[in-house]
């Protein structure tokens, strides 16, 4: 496969924002992104195209993700992210940006891929867990809210 890191961020590049303002806090957001842009360009020459492209940039992605966050070393309680468009607390957006924060960094990852609308099977792919896996999260994430 020939992509570019140019082409795969024009397609990937508001998906992985996403992912780093989950993941990171306001002010190093784009920090987060940085990173996951290098590992994705790095990684780019081993793809080997045995899941998509898309699965694999998200694989990318959720892992930079979890890394910076074993780096930081926040608890959960402590995560800030920076919601776009949020106008009070009965704003949706505001309600969702306020339930990821209470989730550990794996079922934030399964939910916010779902979110993206990838399947339960391209959520495993990307977790390494199995479609069986992500449903259970997902109908225990769901009973939560």
């Amino acid at each position: 496969m020939n992509q570019s890191l140019e082409n795969i961020l024009a397609v990937h590049a508001p998906r992985l924002q996403r992912i780093a303002r989950q993941y990171a806090g306001s002010n190093d957001w784009q920090d987060l992104y940085q990173e996951m842009t290098l590992s994705i360009w790095r990684g780019l020459d081993g793809f080997a195209g045995r899941s998509s492209l898309a699965t694999w940039v998200y694989r990318v992605a959720v892992n930079t993700a979890l890394q910076h966050v074993r780096k930081k070393q926040l608890p959960t309680m402590e995560w800030t992210s920076e919601p776009i468009g949020v106008t009070g607390p009965s704003d949706p957006m505001h309600i969702l940006d306020a339930f990821l924060r209470q989730l550990d960094p794996v079922n934030r990852a399964v939910l916010l891929l779902d979110l993206e609308g990838l399947d339960r099977h391209q959520v495993g792919d990307v977790l390494g867990m199995s479609a069986g896996a992500v449903a259970v999260r997902m109908t225990l994430l769901r009973a939560r809210y």
